[in-house]
């Protein structure tokens, strides 16, 4: 696939959000990559640097420590240089700082120390953000109880955000994990910390895989959100429930563009960071059974939020996305197939960016490296 000329990327169109054509900006959409769109490529950050800024983006998201190759001030003062020479701004971020999660690694120190010392990289490399996580899907059957979790979070958070405050560093909290928290979960947690330093990193393919539409995740969390990771997803009805599947930009049918008008209009200086995780088969979601372990897991999903994701589900075709798909078990590609598995994961995140630069964006201004 060719790569598309560097250039910004300008919302200069028109939104049907809500119903309602209506211009929403003329400001500079910013639109970036989550490295972890690219976790099998074996890339040092400075390479995903400079794929991104052939790709024509803005923003890159290093959204776990391990896509830094180093936390040393140098290093990271050189990356942020590179960064400053292709004209991209930079995001990093952290996986859980819950020491009751099954995500958390004891070994890098306390959640607070792990928040503390991200906080500094941020600083480093003037990144406005930490990107952090709760868990994942696990933490909701528990125990500990997810009520458990959710104070643990808030213990720590409001621990650290004199810290984050004094060094201008803002804590994104992502919904994650396919899914930890819910959206107004997720809310309820960011408003009983109390400060403006802590947010939301929004992440809209996680809540698919708890059937939560999209666009409702983003209408309860986009007046919290710091920063994304955007992804399409497929869904359609079976007889136990839903199928979901992530999908590249523009063959999902869950209204990825009015998410991103959502967005554009309740938190127009987050990126649109594009996560883009395929090569995974659909994940069955059986709630059709009241006594099924998803009900275990999300008891206190509203009815009107699942309906939305259901009706959503019902009227959309039974039609898995074709693509090289992981074996069973595997959350890496075997070795074997692990060139094939590369051009996929390329070719699907070049084709994504193609898509929102076509459909979010007039013509590109041109910009030299």
């Amino acid at each position: 696939m060719v790569l598309p000329p560097s250039g910004d990327c300008r919302i200069i169109y028109t939104s049907a959000y809500n119903g309602a054509a209506h211009p929403i900006t003329d400001m500079p959409l910013r639109l970036g990559i989550d490295a972890y769109s690219l976790n099998w490529q074996g890339w040092t950050a400075v390479e995903t640097l400079e794929y991104a800024a052939r790709m024509g983006v803005d923003n890159v998201q290093f959204s776990e420590r391990g896509f830094l190759d180093s936390l040393d001030v140098g290093y990271l003062h050189d990356l942020r240089a590179r960064a400053d020479e292709l004209q991209l701004s930079l995001e990093v971020g952290m996986r859980s700082f819950d020491r009751l999660s099954s995500m958390f690694d004891a070994s890098l120190g306390a959640g607070e120390q792990q928040l503390i010392e991200m906080i500094d990289v941020a600083v480093a490399c003037r990144s406005p953000v930490v990107r952090c996580f709760l868990g994942g899907v696990a933490e909701r059957l528990g125990p500990p109880t997810i009520d458990q979790h959710v104070e643990e979070c808030i213990r720590v958070l409001r621990a650290v955000v004199p810290y984050a405050e004094a060094q201008g560093v803002k804590i994104a909290v992502e919904n994650h994990g396919a899914l930890d928290l819910l959206a107004r979960e997720l809310r309820d947690l960011v408003e009983a910390v109390g400060s403006d330093s802590v947010g939301v990193c929004l992440d809209t393919g996680n809540p698919t895989y708890a059937a939560e539409d999209p666009l409702v995740t983003c209408e309860v969390l986009a007046p919290y959100t710091l920063t994304t990771q955007v992804r399409d997803t497929r869904v359609w009805a079976t007889e136990h429930g839903a199928m979901a599947q992530w999908v590249p930009f523009g063959d999902g049918n869950v209204g990825i563009e009015s998410v991103i008008d959502c967005l554009i209009a309740h938190a127009p200086a987050a990126p649109i960071n594009l996560e883009v995780i395929t090569g995974r088969a659909p994940r069955e979601l059986q709630y059709v059974d009241p006594s099924s372990e998803f009900w275990r897991m999300y008891p206190g999903m509203l009815a009107r939020d699942f309906v939305r994701f259901a009706t959503r589900a019902a009227r959309s075709a039974a039609q898995p996305f074709e693509q090289l798909v992981l074996p069973t078990g595997y959350m890496a590609p075997p070795a074997d197939r692990l060139d094939a598995f590369r051009a996929q994961q390329r070719q699907h995140l070049e084709r994504s960016v193609r898509w929102c630069q076509d459909h979010l964006s007039a013509a590109p201004e041109p910009r030299t490296h």
